[in-house]
C-alpha cells in the first residue's frame, strides 16, 4: 500500500482544499480488501454522419482456393452500410442512436457482450455477385427497431470442451425489420416481427458457434417465441406494391424444440475439388408453421424432422466462363423422417383453431447410395434479372407415406390410415425464376421422373387390409415451356 499512500501525500502537498483533505483517512490492506464494485465496463458508441452512417466498406469479396485449375471463383458483395439511427412511429429518421455495449465476465468464467439501448439499425448490402455476374441488385435489413430492453449478445463460454461463441437474440413484442431485395428494377419486400411465447415477455433465440483444427460447428440452441414473415409483395422503382393493396400473404413459425441440431463447414476432402463440405444433423420439432392470407390461417403443428444422424454435404462456386452459380449435394440420407402432427385451419391470430384434418408422414426417407445435386446459377444475359435451379436425384430413393386421420367424432376408436412406399427413379427438374411486374414467374425447362407407389395399405390403425394394389407412372413430365406464375388475388 506504499504507493497509496504517496499518492495521498502527493494530494496534500499540492494544495487540496482543507475542508476535503479533514476528511480523509488513509486505507490500509485489511481495509481496502473489504472494497468491492461491479464487475464489467460499459461502452457508449455513436456517430457523427448526418445519416447515421457508423460502418461503410468497399466490396466485400470471399475468393475460394483454385484447387480444380478452373481459376478462382469468388463471392462478392458491392459495399455494406451500417447505420444507426432513431426513429419516428412511421419510421422516419429523427436522429442519430447511441448504442450501449456491456462487456462482463460472469463466476463461471462466461463473457458477455451485450448490445442495447437500441433504437433502430439499418443494415444494407450492396448489389451480390457471383464471379463477377450479378444476383441481386441490393439486400437490405430495413428499420431493425429494438423495444424496450430488447438487446442482442454475444458470449464467449467457458466450455470443457473448448471455446465456444453463444449469439442471442432478444426482442420484446413489438420488435422488427423490413427485408428486401432488388432484382430487375423490382425490389422483393417482407415485414419481420418478433413475438414472445404465451406468459413470456420477449422473443429468444441463440445458437452456438465452435471449432476444431478441422470445421467449424454451428448448432441451435432456445427458440422461444414467433417468428414472423408479414406483408410479402412485390414493389416498384418507387416503392410501390404492383398489386395495389393485395400482398402474398405471410409465413411464420413458433416454437422450437431441439434435440439436436447443428451443421459443421470445412474444407473439401477432396484435394482436386474447390469448396466446401460438412455435416448436417437435426433432431427438432416446430410447434406451427403457418400460412396466413387475410385473416384466415393455415397450420401445420408440431412439426417434427429427423436425419437420423448426420448427412453429408459440399457446396461449390461454378463459373463456366457462360454463366456462373452454386453447385451443391447432399448425401448419406438413409433415414430421414419429416412428420406433420396435425394439419388445422384458424384465425389470424391462431385463434378458434378447428379440428386436426389427419396427420402427415415421409418416413425412412433414404437416397439408395445415391445423392441429391442442385445448381442455383445465372444465365447469360440474365444476370440479376432471373436465376436457372438444377435438380437431380441420382440413383433410387424411397420413402415411406403415411396419413393417419384425426378421430374427432370418436377418440376412443383408431384413427383411419392410408399407406405407402413410394419410389422415385431419374428425377431430373430445370426451371427458372424471376420475379417480374406479373409476379413470381417459374418456367419449366425439363421435369421428369419415374413414380413407384408400392404396399397401398388402409385401415383404422389396428387392422390393416392387405395390399391393396399398386402404382407405377414413367415418364412423369412437364412440358417445357410451360409456366408457373404466382400473384396475389386480385
Amino acid at each position: 500500500m506504499k504507493n497509496l499512500h504517496a499518492a495521498v501525500f502527493v494530494m496534500v502537498t499540492t494544495g487540496w482544499p482543507a475542508s476535503l483533505l479533514a476528511g480523509m483517512q488513509l486505507l490500509d490492506d485489511a481495509a481496502m480488501s473489504g472494497v468491492a464494485g461491479q464487475s464489467g465496463i460499459s461502452i457508449e458508441i455513436t456517430t457523427d454522419d448526418a445519416n447515421g452512417n457508423f460502418l461503410t466498406t468497399g466490396e466485400i469479396r470471399y475468393t475460394e482456393t483454385d484447387k480444380d485449375g478452373q481459376g478462382k471463383d469468388y463471392l462478392a458483395i458491392d459495399g455494406l452500410t451500417l447505420r444507426t439511427i432513431t426513429t419516428d412511429s412511421s419510421g422516419n429518421m429523427t436522429g442519430v442512436d447511441t448504442i450501449r455495449t456491456d462487456i462482463d465476465v460472469d463466476s463461471a468464467g462466461n463473457v458477455s457482450i451485450r448490445s442495447s439501448d437500441i433504437d433502430t439499425l439499418d443494415l444494407e448490402l450492396g448489389a451480390l455477385s457471383l464471379s463477377g455476374r450479378t444476383l441481386f441488385g441490393g439486400v437490405r435489413f430495413s428499420v431493425w427497431e429494438f423495444v424496450g430492453d430488447s438487446y442482442l449478445e454475444t458470449l464467449l463460454l467457458n466450455d470443457q470442451a473448448g471455446a465456444k461463441l453463444a449469439f442471442r437474440t432478444v426482442m420484446e413484442e413489438g420488435s422488427g425489420l423490413t427485408y428486401q431485395f432488388d432484382e430487375d428494377g423490382l425490389t422483393f419486400s417482407t415485414d419481420i416481427v418478433f413475438l414472445p411465447a404465451s406468459g413470456e415477455n420477449a422473443f429468444r433465440s441463440e445458437v452456438f458457434l465452435s471449432g476444431n483444427t478441422d470445421e467449424l460447428k454451428l448448432e441451435l440452441g432456445e427458440t422461444s417465441g414467433s417468428f414472423e414473415i408479414r406483408n410479402i409483395s412485390l414493389l416498384d422503382d418507387s416503392g410501390n406494391n404492383i398489386f395495389a393493396g393485395n400482398n402474398f400473404g405471410d409465413l411464420g413459425y413458433a416454437d422450437i424444440s431441439v434435440n439436436t441440431g447443428y451443421v459443421t463447414v470445412s474444407a473439401n476432402p477432396d484435394p482436386l475439388v474447390d469448396g466446401i463440405a460438412g455435416r448436417i444433423n437435426t433432431d427438432l420439432t416446430v410447434g406451427n408453421v403457418f400460412y396466413r392470407t387475410g385473416d384466415q390461417r393455415l397450420n401445420l403443428n408440431n412439426v417434427h424432422l429427423n436425419t437420423n444422424g448426420d448427412i453429408d454435404y459440399t457446396l461449390d462456386f461454378i463459373d463456366t466462363g457462360f454463366t456462373t452459380g452454386i453447385d451443391s449435394r447432399i448425401s448419406a440420407i438413409s433415414d430421414l423422417d419429416l412428420t406433420i402432427g396435425a394439419l388445422t385451419f384458424s384465425a389470424g391470430d391462431g385463434s378458434a383453431e378447428t379440428l386436426s384434418m389427419g396427420s402427415f408422414a415421409i418416413e425412412n426417407l433414404n437416397l439408395g447410395g445415391g445423392s441429391i445435386d442442385l445448381q442455383l446459377y445465372t444465365l447469360p444475359g440474365a444476370g440479376a434479372q432471373g436465376m436457372q435451379l438444377d435438380l437431380t436425384m441420382a440413383g433410387t430413393t424411397s420413402f415411406d407415406l403415411t396419413i393417419t386421420d384425426d378421430p374427432a367424432e370418436n377418440a376412443a376408436h383408431p384413427a383411419p390410415v392410408l399407406s405407402a412406399s413410394v419410389v422415385l427413379n431419374n428425377v431430373s427438374v430445370s426451371q427458372s425464376i424471376d420475379q417480374t411486374g406479373k409476379g413470381l414467374h417459374i418456367g419449366v425447362l425439363e421435369q421428369s421422373m419415374d413414380v413407384n407407389i408400392n404396399q397401398i395399405r388402409m385401415g383404422d390403425g389396428v387392422l390393416q387390409q392387405g395390399q391393396t394394389g399398386r402404382l407405377v407412372m414413367n415418364n412423369v413430365s412437364l412440358q417445357p415451356g410451360s409456366y408457373f406464375r404466382v400473384e396475389p388475388l386480385q
